[in-house]
Order: C-alpha cells, then sequence, then structure tokens
C-alpha cells in the first residue's frame, strides 16, 4: 500500500493499547493522543475521539484506550502495525498530544523516543502535580518551545509554578489560558482545553 491512496479512512484495533484511525492518504502525519480519567463514565479512549473525529482524513490519529495506557508499549505495538505487509505505510511525521493523565505515557514515550522523533508536541492541561513530572516537562519546554503547544486552566496542571513557567517560556502564541467561568464547571472547563488545542492541528 505505501504511497497510495484510500477513499476513506478505515479503524485499526490495537489490541490492549487503542484504535488507530488510518488516513485516506499513506503518506499522511501520525497523531499519537494519550488522555486523561473516565468523565462521565466514558473512558478517555471514547472521549478523546470526539476531539480527533474531524481529523481522520488529514492524519492517521492512535488514540490510547486510558490514561493508564503504557506509552512505551504502545508505541511500540502501533508503529509494529504500520510497517505490517497489510498496511505497510510510513507517515511523513508523528505529532504528540498529550491531554490531562495522558501526561504519564507522553512522558515515557519522550524519554525513551526523545522529542526530535515528533515535529510538535501538544501539552493540553496535563498534571504536573508531582515535582518529578512538573520538571521533567519544564525541561521539554526549554528544549522544544518552538514545537510546542500549551493549552492550560488555572487548576488543572496542579503545580502552579510549572504551569507558568511553561506558559511564560512558549509565549502567548503558543500557550492558551482556558478561563474558568463560574456557570462552568470545572471538569467542562479542563475538557473544552481540546477543543482550543485541535484549532492548532
Amino acid at each position: 500500500m505505501g504511497g497510495g491512496t484510500k477513499t476513506a479512512a478505515k479503524s485499526v484495533n490495537i489490541h490492549g493499547f487503542g484504535t488507530l484511525s488510518i488516513a485516506p492518504k499513506d503518506d499522511a502525519p501520525l497523531l499519537w493522543v494519550f488522555g486523561g480519567i473516565p468523565v462521565g463514565g466514558r473512558s478517555s479512549g471514547v472521549y478523546m475521539w470526539d476531539y480527533m473525529n474531524a481529523f481522520k482524513d488529514r492524519y492517521h490519529i492512535f488514540v490510547a484506550n486510558s490514561n493508564a495506557t503504557p506509552g512505551n508499549l504502545a508505541y511500540g505495538a502501533v508503529r509494529k502495525r504500520l510497517d505490517a505487509d497489510d498496511i505497510g505505510i510510513v507517515p511523513s511525521e508523528e505529532i504528540l498530544y498529550l491531554f490531562s493523565g495522558g501526561y504519564a505515557a507522553g512522558q515515557q514515550i519522550l524519554f525513551t523516543q526523545g522529542s526530535p522523533t515528533f515535529s510538535e508536541i501538544f501539552l493540553v492541561d496535563i498534571w504536573m502535580g508531582s515535582h518529578v513530572v512538573a520538571e521533567f516537562y519544564k525541561s521539554q519546554a526549554d528544549l522544544n518551545a518552538g514545537k510546542m503547544f500549551y493549552v492550560y486552566t488555572t487548576n488543572g496542571p496542579v503545580s502552579e509554578k510549572a504551569r507558568d513557567y511553561i506558559a511564560a517560556r512558549l509565549g502567548a502564541t503558543r500557550a492558551t489560558h482556558v478561563p474558568y467561568h463560574k456557570h462552568v464547571d470545572h471538569m467542562t472547563t479542563h475538557m473544552s482545553t481540546n477543543k482550543v488545542a485541535v484549532t492548532n492541528l
């Protein structure tokens, strides 16, 4: 199939890890999506598609089953499936999209694969409540300011210092604060950061 074009996106189950949507064009970019905890009884492997479905024709998209999906194992399983004879595609680039609790899988992948693997890195209201996680993503902002987008709420990151450091490092064109409104609950505002983030895809 390499280099060819299909008529519509198709879905492939990556057993135990998530779902891969194959775009019509074989050389489309590959978007890696790792989401957070269940919301309203729906896992991130379900609700993240609410934000990604519109991009199926432009990107190959992998959405992990849950925030507990191991990043490195998922990455390896997807790459192996893409290399298989029945798919056999080589994405033109890779983009990493981390929402909320997806920080953990993203940390694994960035640590082992290295940030040069990705042309863009999205941090979407990721949790940074521990010193180790906060310092890791601050260092990623230092290394990758030119290809990183950060969308955040006031309380979502937990660490005010890490939040403000990354936002300042990236600047107004790449860091967006989504304000909390009293008539909207925090979780709704937290989830809405995805709507803002995908406008940069």
